[in-house]
């Protein structure tokens, strides 16, 4: 039982630093962009966008993964080429802003009655 136990505890170890190290790479990564002179090439964008959309299937309450998720929608708002995509683009960064925020655990509508 020790060693179910044991592995049971390694395996979700491995998975939580696998998510920390994406995290840390598309974090890393649109923080620099719009830096100097950095504008980062449509697979960039790309990747970090399928990277973020993977955090958030695994996690969607994440307060982390929800504001980066916030960051890189604004950046594509930015990016769009249609006013309609523009559009769509800051809905989402507005709707990640607002779930980040509810999901932190000092927002105060989180907190229970006895705690308020």
């Amino acid at each position: 039982m020790a060693l179910v136990l044991a592995l049971s505890m390694a395996w979700q170890s491995a998975k939580l630093f696998q998510q920390d190290l994406a995290f840390t790479a598309a974090e890393t990564e649109v923080s620099f962009w719009g830096r100097g002179d950095y504008q980062p090439d449509a697979k960039t964008r790309e990747r970090v966008g399928k990277t973020l959309e993977t955090l958030l299937q695994e996690v969607p309450t994440h307060p982390g993964y929800l504001t980066l998720a916030a960051s890189y929608y604004a950046w594509q708002a930015y990016w769009a080429e249609t006013p309609e995509m523009e559009y769509d683009y800051n809905r989402r960064a507005e709707a990640a802003k607002n779930a980040a925020r509810q999901s932190r655990p000092a927002n105060p509508g989180n907190r229970t009655p006895a705690a308020q």
